[in-house]
């Protein structure tokens, strides 16, 4: 895998029926999904005036594991930019397409400087543990399409 790389699925489910399939697999996991309400790309657009096709549909789904991510962030806040995942799910040409972005374990402790701390997992350790989320998303997708 490259430092980052747009995770890219399809499959021949209606948009409804594969969300409720995600959804399952999302929450069968340990995950949960944030702000669900919100995720509804089309209507925030039109809400702000957009004009939208009629028939598309986009929505952007917020995952997190806070079990993982709430005992990591006290020891180094900077890891917040990376504990929340989003799934974008969108239809094109008669398919569902599902997409999300994952980033290596390298370019994660790169960035937040390899720090260990007395409390609390290393950066190190939480770049491989978020890298480990990132394949654990690949199989829930997979195993919604």
């Amino acid at each position: 895998m490259s430092d980052v790389q747009i995770f890219r699925n399809s499959t021949e489910k209606q948009f409804d029926t594969f969300l409720e399939d995600l959804t399952r697999e999302i929450e069968a996991e340990g995950f949960s999904i944030q702000n669900r309400e919100k995720s509804d790309l089309i209507a925030f657009y039109r809400g702000e005036g957009v004009e939208m096709p009629d028939n598309y549909q986009h929505i952007m789904l917020q995952v997190c594991k806070p079990v993982n991510s709430g005992k990591s962030l006290p020891a180094n806040p900077e890891r917040s930019v990376f504990v929340q995942k989003f799934i974008f799910v969108y239809n094109k040409g008669g398919k569902t397409e599902i997409r999300f972005l994952g980033y290596s374990a390298k370019l994660i402790g790169d960035l937040l400087g390899h720090n260990e701390f007395e409390k609390g997992p290393s950066d190190d350790m939480f770049a491989e543990g978020l890298n480990g989320a990132f394949g654990k998303m690949e199989k829930i997708v997979q195993a919604a399409v």
